[in-house]
């Protein structure tokens, strides 16, 4: 028997999922709309044959046992602990990341010298900026040799140019272990010392983390949730404070209830809702069929070199059942703006990317690369410039007055969070919801958290 009114979620992925699935499991009337073909947004797989590649590296990892848990019971049998291992390459050489003692050997002496000096005499800048954050804590050295090429080459600004945020957020999430995380040069390089490692496990599924997003989008029309995918939202029905439907274009989807996990500049396009600086970077994921095994041992690598990449991932790394026996495959992050010459032509990039490969002996020869397919994937990260904070705050108080409205997920959120988050903020959602909570009223609640907690 479903009770209570329809809620309608737009965007397929962890969020939007988990909250249908909460709710269907409690016989609620729940309408998932997304535009892809299949589900998972930006945990989704990609499957050619025996190949499969993750949206950049993705795996479960999360101190949360609720969230544990929910992950264990839904892929069961398939939730697979595996090790991590993650690298960097800097110096011309493959290192270990978090770094391991092997750094220090590779490092010119010049560089050395100036790092000491750093330790010795601590910086202190002041402001909100990626640039004053980093280097008051790491020092103007690392700032140099790795911060601000990988930033200006990840995201197409100086860190000067963004907020402290999202220094924060992408040294923890590429961390992601608390145990390993190093909030200062000191701690950075004692934990550089360490004589063993902290040892990282994540839960993989055999053929890609898509896998946890396809096992929810059963359940739910097993439920009698309702998908409607590869169907875009083309038009959002509102009065003054309430959404009345979302259209696609074939139907027209009433609304009691909206949570909206796509992006949220879409959004306000949606509901003329002007005048506001959000934007979200885009990725072009080249996905490679290489006709060897692998040369790179690393689950992920990062680039902070003069690569035109910013990071690699070995699928097989994580478990060998991702690609063919004897062959192996390599995920490459090629950063970009959605509409601009990168994303309207990526073929033309494909040859110096596969250059790159070689050059840094993470293939042998061109002639390895079997297939090549190219993924273009829009709004993959949201861009923390130094107004961010200001110009959401703006946002979120314009869209607080329609009150059946809920905004979660990476891309609805503005958040450059993790799967996991995603997920214990579905879980939290949609306890609320069922509590029968009004949508704006958790919206607020989640807002004043986020604002304290985001990264």
């Amino acid at each position: 028997m479903h009770l209570g009114p329809v809620v309608s979620i737009v965007g397929a992925g962890v969020a939007g999922l988990t909250m249908a699935y909460q709710l269907a499991r409690q016989g609620r009337r729940v309408t998932v709309i997304d535009r892809n073909p299949v589900v998972g947004g930006l945990g989704r797989t990609f499957h050619y044959g025996d190949f499969h590649f993750d949206v950049g590296p993705h795996r479960f990892h999360t101190e949360n046992p609720r969230v544990a848990t929910f992950i264990r019971d839904i892929l069961k049998e398939e939730a697979i602990e595996i090790p991590r291992k993650s690298g960097v390459r800097m110096f011309n050489r493959f290192h270990e990341w978090p770094l391991r003692p092997s750094i220090l050997m590779a490092m010119p002496v010049a560089l050395m010298l100036k790092g000491a000096r750093d330790l010795l005499f601590k910086e202190n800048l002041p402001g909100e900026s990626f640039e004053a954050d980093v280097i008051n804590k790491y020092g103007r050295t690392l700032h140099e040799i790795f911060f601000e090429p990988y930033t200006r080459k990840f995201l197409f600004h100086s860190p000067s140019e963004l907020h402290r945020d999202w220094a924060r957020a992408g040294v923890n999430r590429a961390v992601i272990d608390k145990r390993a995380q190093s909030d200062s040069l000191w701690s950075l390089l004692k934990n550089t010392l360490m004589p063993k490692p902290v040892e990282t496990m994540f839960i993989y599924p055999p053929h890609g983390v898509g896998r946890f997003s396809d096992l929810l989008a059963k359940s739910i029309t097993e439920m009698g949730g309702r998908l409607v995918l590869d169907a875009a939202v083309t038009a959002v029905e509102a009065d003054d404070t309430r959404i009345a439907a979302v259209h696609t274009a074939d139907e027209r989807i009433a609304c009691d209830q909206v949570v909206w996990t796509a992006p949220l500049t879409t959004l306000n396009g949606f509901l003329n809702i002007e005048g506001l600086e959000l934007d979200y970077l885009s990725t072009i994921f080249y996905n490679l069929e290489i006709g060897r095994p692998p040369k790179l041992d690393y689950q992920w690598t990062y680039f902070g070199g003069d690569e035109i990449f910013s990071r690699v991932t070995s699928p097989e790394a994580f478990v060998p059942s991702t690609t063919p026996p004897g062959k192996s495959g390599l995920c490459v992050e090629f950063t970009c703006r959605e509409g601009d010459e990168r994303w309207q032509n990526p073929e033309r990039y494909t040859e110096p990317i596969i250059a790159d490969l070689v050059r840094v002996k993470a293939i042998d020869s061109v002639a390895d690369v079997e297939r090549v397919h190219i993924e273009r994937v829009p709004f993959t990260y949201p861009i923390y410039k130094l107004n961010y904070l200001t110009e959401l705050t703006r946002n979120l108080r314009v869209l607080s007055k329609y009150s059946n409205l809920l905004l979660a997920g990476r891309c609805g959120r503005f958040w450059y969070n993790n799967m996991d988050h995603s997920i214990g903020q579905g879980l939290s959602m949609a306890d609320k919801i069922l509590r029968g909570q009004m949508l704006s009223n958790i919206d607020s609640a989640d807002r004043e958290f986020w604002v304290t907690n985001q990264v």
